[in-house]
């Protein structure tokens, strides 16, 4: 019978950390039923995933369905429709309000996903309420006629954050350049509490997340990925969207890979993602593969970022971790 731990107390905080398709989503779920089996505790998973959040995108970004959860509780999953982003201070405010009330209850929460910024800003206690406030001051300081001025400004300030976003996508340069300043103040005045927690690292590799990343794209294929991409191009005009703002839109499955592919092709073609042919789909596949991959291995290079991580391939390496972590507390 699971037990709850001592309420209000100080908890046991995991999370596990990976690139894309490097078997998260198994690995935690395996470990989340060790930890209710043998440490007699309820597991909450949040996921820290920033495509997950969104409802109607579940083939595409790989959601994890009820089948696969087995009874595992999780939150932070289909939070909002994808009409507009969900930022950062957005998804912390409500993870950690997941978080407190699980310890708060003696459950143990369990952070998992591949969304780096995610995971940091919860466990070193990021207080990102000051970027939604530095966002509205840079909107106002810098609106759409002085995009140019404010992607100089991000260059100065941080040229890697410059280099991975659109230099015309106003959204996108505006909110980097909040998060710059705003990590600029937490370090200058202080962060929010963080959560002690222990940190895993799952990173099958290159050569093998490379591969996995091609078998999850084609598995996608064969279950409708490409039914549910016309779905959400009927419920959102994307094409329509794509057309009229172009990187600006706002929805953010145009933002997103896996998704984004076919509605650029279709734009790049004069054509609508429905009349995409069999050999627009075969480039389609081409390009999500090498974008995804591109994307994992900046994933795993972010996982240096993330001191005291440590690393895990197996489900009896990661339990022996989080034993450990556990009897050293009680």
């Amino acid at each position: 019978m699971l037990k709850r731990g001592k309420p209000g107390g100080e908890g046991l905080l995991v999370a596990l950390y990976g690139p894309t398709s490097a078997g998260k989503t198994a690995l935690s779920i395996d470990l989340a039923e060790y930890l209710e089996q043998n440490l007699g505790r309820r597991v909450v998973i949040i996921s820290a995933d920033s495509r997950q959040v969104y409802r109607y995108m579940d083939i595409g970004t790989s959601k994890t369905t009820t089948a696969e959860m087995r009874g595992i509780r999780h939150e932070m999953i289909d939070v909002t429709e994808p009409v507009r982003k969900l930022e950062l201070e957005e998804y912390t405010r409500l993870a950690r309000r997941f978080i407190g009330q699980a310890l708060a209850a003696g459950d143990l929460p369990f952070v998992v996903g591949g969304t780096g910024v995610y995971l940091k800003a919860l466990i070193e206690g990021w207080a990102t309420e000051r970027v939604g406030a530095v966002r509205n001051e840079l909107r106002r300081d810098f609106p759409r006629a002085m995009l140019p001025d404010a992607y100089a400004m991000l260059r100065r300030l941080d040229r890697g954050a410059s280099a991975r976003v659109h230099p015309h996508n106003y959204d996108a340069v505006i909110n980097a350049l909040a998060g710059v300043i705003g990590r600029d103040q937490d370090e200058a005045g202080g962060r929010d509490q963080a959560v002690r927690g222990l940190v895993l690292g799952l990173d099958p590799g290159a050569r093998a997340v490379d591969q996995r990343v091609i078998r999850a794209y084609d598995g996608q294929v064969r279950r409708g990925l490409f039914d549910e991409i016309l779905a959400l191009d009927e419920r959102y005009g994307l094409d329509r969207q794509l057309r009229q703002r172009g990187p600006e839109a706002a929805n953010q499955v145009l933002h997103t890979h896996g998704y984004r592919e076919y509605f650029e092709l279709a734009r790049e073609k004069g054509t609508l993602v429905s009349r995409l042919t069999a050999a627009d789909l075969a480039e389609v596949r081409g390009r999500v593969i090498e974008h995804i991959q591109r994307h994992t291995r900046r994933q795993r290079a972010f996982m240096a970022k993330l001191p005291g991580t440590h690393r895990v391939s197996s489900l009896s390496q990661a339990t022996a971790r989080v034993s450990d972590s556990a009897a050293a507390r009680a």
